[in-house]
């Protein structure tokens, strides 16, 4: 992201580098949650679209 962002990269862009890191953050959340660091409630918030 933070390369779209120097590179002067459009919403669009962002948008879909975002939606490429999901599946990521939410794999490290599930991680995290059992490893009790946080709530799967936390998880799901942080990596649900609006």
């Amino acid at each position: 992201m933070r390369g779209l962002i120097h590179d002067g990269a459009g919403e669009q862009a962002m948008a879909a580098h975002a939606r490429r890191r999901t599946p990521a953050l939410r794999a490290d959340g599930m991680r995290r949650v059992l490893a009790g660091e946080t709530t799967l409630e936390e998880v799901v918030r942080v990596t649900t679209e609006e």
